[in-house]
């Protein structure tokens, strides 16, 4: 809505109407004059829209200040005239106004491109989405450690998205209890869990891996904790000889202890609130007794029993999100171990998949798997993989191979190709590393 033209006198409006018609008739554009003074009057309405394009990573306005004329309403100043004929000047004038002003109230065509450039982001999700399906999935792998920065990151995940990768695996907690973003959740606060160095938060890391369109895995040491062992004595595990259960490297949580449970799921529910679409958890279960003592549980509960508990409970939490359960290829090519209380025959019903540990470092010369026995682990790679492979054929769950980077392109391309070969559409890469500790 225009705002009526004062003018100081009667015939300082009509001295203007006839410049404006005198040019009209001449083809001569008035810069000044009562064009001029026709626009400088507009209110700041007139031109709303303009300036306020929509930015298509966030959809929100790029830009929130309105343009407009600084005290418009005081532009130009009247003198006590006679009000009479200051009326009637701008009821003279309108006709002159109208097509001078009319062209400027077209600013929705500035926002009109909107739905086009929201678009592809939409396509993209669904896109993301898709990959959680066995075929889809071809998961590369990044250290968050070593892409401090969102720009960093994103530099990343594009290559892998050019390198074929639909998915991307990252450690979220290490196996020392250390995370790799910075967490709110009270406990890990007060266990010192969160990074000693600058990190970012979880849901920015998320965002970005979402944007270069690769489907986020959140890898997650659940029980092995060396931090939330020692921090609180209720959640530890403890040993026959009744101190804080070690295996050598690190104390772990109980699977026993309610405690101890909850505070891993108030982290899996962190993860799941900032978006991550899948966790590859881990370390789940006892430990296989690797300490000077022998871990304490209770005799009333079954381990099997206690660790399904443990993971239903893990399910529930992550309703929505994926559930990946990591477990090493002798155990499960064996169907489980009661040591560890590990029930494979479980998996079915709480786990959307299962990740085979076929990573080279945690292989050896002469190890048998099923009724595969492996020679030489590292002289060919790809025989490793397919002997392994060959021996988890009868399972009837969905696993996903974990594979290592050698640092060998070739020898890399080929350990994807005989997982490939023997009918796995999906495939996990990972780090040359024995364990997940932080760096």
């Amino acid at each position: 809505m225009r705002r009526p033209v004062k003018y100081k006198t009667r015939q300082a409006a009509r001295n203007r109407m006839i410049a404006i018609a005198t040019s009209a008739v001449l083809g001569v554009g008035v810069i000044g004059g009562a064009a001029a003074a026709v626009l400088l009057s507009r209110d700041d309405g007139a031109i709303d829209g303009i300036g306020t394009g929509v930015d298509t990573q966030n959809g929100t306005p790029a830009i929130s200040d309105t343009v407009g004329i600084e005290d418009g309403t005081d532009a130009v100043t009247t003198d006590p005239v006679d009000t009479e004929a200051v009326t009637d000047a701008a009821a003279e004038t309108e006709a002159v106004t109208e097509p001078v002003t009319e062209p400027v109230t077209e600013p929705p065509v500035v926002t009109e491109p909107t739905p086009a450039e929201t678009e592809p982001p939409k396509q993209q999700e669904s896109q993301i989405k898709d990959v959680a399906t066995t075929k889809n999935y071809k998961g590369g792998y990044l250290d968050l450690a070593d892409y401090p920065t969102s720009a960093e990151l994103r530099k990343a995940a594009d290559a892998l998205k050019a390198d074929g990768y639909t998915a991307v695996m990252v450690e979220l907690k290490y196996d020392n209890g250390k995370l790799a973003y910075q967490s709110n959740v009270t406990e890990a606060k007060d266990f010192g869990a969160n990074p000693s160095v600058a990190a970012q938060k979880l849901d920015t890391i998320v965002d970005t891996l979402h944007d270069a369109g690769l489907y986020v895995t959140g890898r997650v040491c659940a029980l092995r904790d060396d931090l939330a062992a020692k921090g609180n004595s209720d959640a530890a595990l403890m040993n026959t000889a009744g101190f804080r259960y070690s295996d050598g490297a690190s104390r772990w949580i109980s699977v026993y202890s309610t405690e101890g449970q909850d505070y891993v799921l108030s982290l899996l529910s962190e993860m799941k609130a900032a978006g991550v679409d899948e966790i590859m958890l881990r370390d789940y279960a006892l430990p296989a007794d690797a300490g000077t003592t022998s871990p304490k549980y209770d005799a009333n509960i079954k381990k099997t029993d206690a660790v399904k508990s443990f993971l239903n409970r893990v399910d529930s939490t992550l309703s929505g999100v994926a559930l990946n359960l990591e477990l090493d290829a002798v155990t499960l090519a064996s169907g489980g171990d009661e040591t560890m209380g590990i029930d494979c025959s479980a998996f079915g019903a709480i786990a959307d998949s299962v990740t085979a540990d076929i990573t080279l470092s945690n292989l050896r010369d002469g190890m048998t798997i099923g009724t595969k026995t492996i020679a030489d682990v590292d002289a060919d790679p790809a025989k490793t993989v397919e002997t392994v492979l060959s021996a988890l054929d009868a399972s009837a769950l969905n696993i996903r191979p974990l594979l290592e980077l050698t640092g060998n392109a070739t020898k890399d391309a080929a350990q994807i190709a005989a997982a490939v070969n023997r009918g796995y559409g999906a495939y996990q890469m990972t780090e040359r590393v024995v364990s997940m500790t932080e760096k």
